[in-house]
């Protein structure tokens, strides 16, 4: 009797957040067909809901944003999720079983499963974690307020810590004791950036600023890679420019990431219209954020292991950086002839970094030379080898150079010349 009092309650307080407290709603991901057919099979009819929406995705959908990626907890064990899956012909792999995490994979689309849990031991990167069959256990384990917050396939939400009040209020707030969250796994100081930055409407709790500093040194256990991918989750808010506003927020990040001496440079992001901030995906924002006319991006790429094709792409920008500072690079015929020379993608990345750095760039008109650049169709060289040894070229040497002799001739002759 109890209980059934509570998910009254529960259904009441819903009924009137959706009324008063916002107009947005879990609808958009209940209407996802893959997310129908997997809550199906792993629910039983006339049953105790086993599968629940929970954390990013709803914190995301409450607040109008773009939902990526979609996390499920259960109450049902790893091999259970597969077991039902499997039988559906679901295809399902084995992402992190041993702490109760399957992904499942439908047209494509990928859902992150894991059953409830709770802490056993951490070490700061890890938690030791047994499963249990206790919803509010779950959330006590979780890091933030924010992310506990579960609904259900019908967009019955399950908020037992509180999570949409102070997503509403814009307070980032730990689950329990803060110190205590955050030695569980390091990490969670780079989320709490994150999320203060994204959508915090209060001023940092001195507290957590304090319990931050004294434990800044536990992030050098967490490997370099997990720290990447939260950094490319950083860079990656719209809003991004205000983390280094705030005197504390930048002081830490900039602690933490020293080689980001030019974050000043970001202000003029925020003047693009959305066509050329659509262009600028996170490594480039990295890219702005170091490279000068040294090779002082070398050290970051060895840091953090990132990609050949991410370390040359910065390599290129480095390279020209010095002739981006020239009024000659901005003709247009000069723009064709970047793009052809080093390819579209790379020219994008230069102009849109010049902007950032060069305060001549209005009058260079950048922003229109980058709509003409996205635009532009890289031509043809119109001579062959086959066509010059028809002309009494032969093999060799003498052909490969005639053959660079007249593609030089032809770029400068703005890819005109007659055959």
């Amino acid at each position: 009797m109890i209980e059934k009092i509570k998910n009254t309650i529960k259904e009441i307080d819903q009924f009137f957040y959706k009324k008063f407290g916002s107009d947005k709603s879990t609808k958009p991901l209940e209407n996802i067909k893959e997310v129908q057919i997997i809550f199906l099979h792993l629910n039983k009819k006339d049953e105790e809901t086993k599968v629940r929406f929970v954390g990013g995705c709803i914190r995301k959908v409450l607040c109008g944003e773009i939902v990526d990626d979609i996390d499920l907890a259960t109450l049902l064990e790893p091999s259970e999720v597969k077991n039902k899956l499997i039988k559906e012909n679901i295809k399902v792999i084995d992402t992190g079983i041993s702490h109760g995490t399957v992904t499942a994979i439908l047209n494509k689309k990928k859902f992150e499963i894991t059953t409830l849990r709770k802490d056993i031991s951490t070490d700061g990167r890890h938690a030791n974690v047994e499963f249990t069959m206790n919803w509010n256990h779950d959330a006590a384990r979780r890091d933030f307020t924010i992310n506990a917050i579960y609904a259900d396939i019908e967009g019955r939400i399950f908020d037992p810590l509180n999570g949409i009040l102070d997503l509403k209020n814009g307070n980032i707030k730990f689950i329990g004791s803060p110190e205590a969250r955050i030695q569980e796994d390091f990490l969670r100081i780079l989320r709490y950036f994150r999320f203060y930055t994204q959508y915090s409407k209060i001023e940092h709790n001195q507290n957590i600023v304090k319990i931050i500093k004294k434990n800044i040194n536990g992030l050098n256990k967490i490997s370099n890679e997990r720290i990447y991918d939260e950094l490319k989750k950083i860079l990656k808010l719209k809003n991004l420019y205000n983390l280094f506003l705030n005197k504390v927020s930048k002081e830490i990040f900039l602690n933490i990431f020293p080689q980001f001496q030019y974050y000043k440079r970001l202000k003029i992001i925020n003047t693009f219209n959305q066509e050329i901030r659509s262009t600028i995906d996170s490594n480039l924002v990295i890219a702005i954020l170091i490279i000068d006319d040294s090779n002082s991006y070398e050290y970051f790429c060895h840091k953090y292991k990132v990609s050949n094709k991410i370390k040359n792409r910065f390599k290129s920008i480095s390279a020209n950086f010095e002739k981006i500072k020239s009024e000659d690079f901005y003709l247009k015929k000069n723009i064709r002839e970047e793009i052809y020379l080093l390819g579209k993608e790379t020219v994008l990345d230069l102009l849109i970094f010049s902007i950032c750095i060069n305060n001549k760039a209005e009058v260079f008109n950048v922003k229109n030379l980058i709509n003409y650049a996205k635009k532009y169709k890289i031509p043809k060289f119109p001579f062959t080898g086959e066509y010059l040894k028809k002309k009494g070229y032969v093999d060799g040497k003498e052909l490969g150079k005639k053959l660079q002799s007249l593609e030089e001739q032809w770029i400068a002759n703005d890819f005109t010349i007659e055959k």
